[in-house]
């Protein structure tokens, strides 16, 4: 994915947002958002942007399988855009804007949070991964998605306030300074929204039957077999020819030097400890190892090797005057010139040679060479042998070294990375649903159909052709990061559906989330789709690894998903229905602890009203104080009591402000027989 695909690239962008711009349309023009959807197609790329800038400062290079997550992010965050604009449709527009956007992040925002989480999670282990290249990938990755989901909740929510400015003052959706016709509407999206209700009743009707579920069951069982087949077929195949397109000439010329290869290639083998050579049973240690090396499988043989040391005894055995080994001669015969060359393959001290010491010699290495196994795959059994002899003369310090061991290390290490990331992706799922959805019945729902789909992607993808590798590996995070995204959603929004019958559950949630799920897979793979004009290696592995996981996701988020649903409906309705009870008793307390001071601040102002009307302080009647039944009752001193009528106007107003202006002040019968009755109660001892 270099210069050439980069127009490839610009049709994918384009072709998403005419999508995304046209489902924007609703059946109240006004209603529509146009502008709005295509500010959010671009705040992803912004967040792409933004994280490549970062990324790039801290001195981490860019590289081309990074282009790949410009189709995540966007994908990622055009799932937010459906899921938002559906929750702020489904608000009353008559509400402040401050309202309307309380309740769509009510309703979206734990949705796209354990979206954007377990995306993220999932590039979060790609990090640990052992290639460098799927390393970087998922750097970007993970911290595009992490700021495109900040951009979203920040930015695009503001836009969406905006937007409700336009609506109330009633211009037009697409050119914002006419005015637009409030009557107007779009009599096809209104025939569209009716078929689309009838559709979610009929198959909510279909699905929850057990005749359904049967068929289903029967359905997945073959799914799973054949998915099962497919990812026992998987291995792990690394090779350089796929990273060429199709027409360049490199893919000639590798197809040559793999032949040239196949008959000899050179294997380096360091021995970082030799230790003492004059030694004898050092030396001929040193010997056999060699010679273990040489008739290795898969070696050329000794004719092959290219070592210093047999040629120096020979030139021992000439020059020198003494039998056993010296270091004395060593600077001398690499000073020769048919062994001058050889002065590169060891780390020489020349004072410690003079005075025959080992340190003369602290390293070296030799060449020998093998044969037969080009690919990758194909050297494991080699590299292997090469390694047991290292482990063998491990005193040596033996390391033996091919530059295209790093490779078949990655090809060792790639299909225990993908268990170990799928496992640790599902561990993530579960505990991110956990925190949204707190019923165990839909946690487990989500985890299971995330592990379907990964079984049916390892299985689809073998028997379409695609190996590991760590392109395909990249693709694989990918798929597992955006299956949740079909699953989570319809287990929250089940979750959250205020109903009583598991059916009508469903068709609610169906509802709400249905029609976005469709829009995203719909989207990813229109975004996909001119990659086909540029057909590398690359770009098929994502196109083949996105159409599987949309036609997957989308399955078992509209099929699977709501047959289990459905069939445990009765467990998850009592955790919803404690959840709901719980929430309506603390409601209920709440409105009681608020009442009660709302009392205290009501007597704390009459007290307050009567002061200013000038009231003599009154003394209750102690007449009844301390008496007990039987006891004879004296008359009180009742000169203080007051006879005369007051005008008692309270200052204030209870209940709904009157429309009408408050009448003016003066004494009436009504008015009078509310005094008597507030001087008998003051009048009356407390109780005890």
């Amino acid at each position: 994915m270099g210069r050439e695909t980069a127009p490839v690239l610009v049709a994918s962008v384009i072709a998403i947002i005419i999508f995304v711009v046209g489902s924007s349309f609703r059946q109240v023009a006004v209603n529509s958002k146009p502008w709005e959807s295509l500010c959010g197609c671009i705040i992803p790329l912004v967040a792409l942007l933004t994280s490549t800038g970062l990324i790039s400062a801290f001195g981490l290079k860019f590289q081309s399988i990074c282009v790949a997550s410009l189709f995540l992010v966007t994908s990622v965050g055009v799932d937010d855009v459906f899921i938002i604009l559906r929750a702020w449709d489904r608000t009353q527009q008559s509400l402040p804007a401050h309202e309307r956007l309380s309740k769509t992040l009510k309703d979206a925002g734990p949705s796209i949070t354990v979206s954007s989480l377990t995306n993220a999670l999932s590039f979060a282990i790609g990090i640990l991964s052992m290639t460098p290249a799927v390393r970087t990938f998922s750097i970007y990755s993970c911290l595009s998605i992490i700021i495109c989901y900040f951009y979203q909740l920040i930015l695009f929510t503001a836009i969406l306030v905006l937007s409700d400015r336009r609506e109330k003052r009633g211009y037009q959706s697409l050119l914002c300074c006419l005015k637009a016709n409030p009557q107007a509407r779009n009599n096809f999206l209104v025939t569209l929204s009716d078929l689309q209700l009838r559709v979610v009743k009929y198959w909510s009707n279909v699905i929850s039957t057990w005749s359904a579920r049967f068929v289903l069951s029967l359905f997945m069982l073959a799914y799973y077999y054949y998915s099962i087949v497919g990812a026992s077929r998987l291995h792990a195949h690394i090779a350089l020819e796929r990273m060429f397109l199709p027409d360049s000439y490199l893919a000639d010329f590798h197809q040559t030097l793999d032949v040239a290869l196949k008959e000899m290639q050179p294997l380096n083998v360091f021995v970082m400890n030799p230790g003492d050579l004059r030694n004898v049973t050092r030396m001929e240690e040193m010997k056999a190892m060699v010679k273990e090396y040489e008739n290795a499988k898969f070696m050329y043989g000794s004719d092959s090797t290219f070592f210093w040391l047999p040629l120096y005894e020979e030139f021992l055995e000439f020059y020198s005057d003494t039998e056993n080994f010296t270091y004395v001669e060593i600077p001398a015969f690499f000073g020769l010139s048919p062994y001058e060359m050889m002065k590169s393959l060891v780390k020489m001290n020349e004072s410690a040679c003079i005075l025959d010491q080992p340190e003369c010699i602290s390293s070296f290495f030799f060449v020998t060479n093998f044969r037969d196994v080009v690919k990758y795959h194909e050297m494991i059994p080699a590299v292997a042998e090469w390694r047991r002899i290292a482990a063998k003369y491990s005193d040596l310090g033996v390391v033996p070294y091919s530059h295209h061991v790093p490779f078949v290390d990655q090809t060792l290490t790639i299909e225990s990375t993908v268990i170990w990331s799928v496992a640790a992706a599902l561990t993530c799922t579960a505990a991110v649903c956990f925190i949204f959805i707190p019923n165990t019945i839909s946690i487990l729902c989500a985890v299971y159909s995330v592990f379907s789909i990964s079984i049916g992607i390892f299985g689809l993808l073998s028997h379409w052709g695609i190996d590991l590798d760590p392109l395909s590996m990249a693709a694989l995070l990918i798929a597992i990061g955006c299956s949740v995204d079909f699953t989570a959603h319809i287990s929250y929004h089940y979750y959250r559906a205020k109903a009583e019958d598991p059916r009508e559950r469903l068709e609610k949630s169906l509802a709400v989330i249905g029609w976005p799920m469709l829009q995203v897979g719909i989207s990813t793979t229109i975004a996909l789709l001119p990659l086909l004009l540029k057909q590398s290696y690359l770009a098929l592995v994502f196109l083949k690894t996105v159409i599987v996981v949309v036609g997957l996701g989308v399955f078992h988020g509209l099929v699977v998903l709501p047959a289990i649903l459905t069939a445990t409906g009765k467990l998850i309705g009592s955790s919803e229905n404690s959840a709901v009870s719980s929430e309506r008793s603390s409601q209920r307390s709440n409105e009681r602890v608020e009442s009660f001071y709302k009392n205290q601040r009501l007597i704390k102002k009459i007290n307050h009203e009567i002061g200013h009307l000038g009231i003599p302080e009154m003394k209750p009647n102690r007449i009844f104080w301390g008496k007990k039944r039987g006891d004879k009752v004296e008359p009180g001193d009742a000169t203080n009591l007051p006879t005369g009528p007051i005008a008692f106007i309270h200052r204030f107003e209870l209940g709904r402000v009157a429309l009408t202006p408050p009448l003016p002040r003066k004494t009436t019968d009504s008015t009078l027989s509310q005094v008597e009755k507030m001087e008998d109660i003051l009048r009356s001892p407390p109780s005890k």
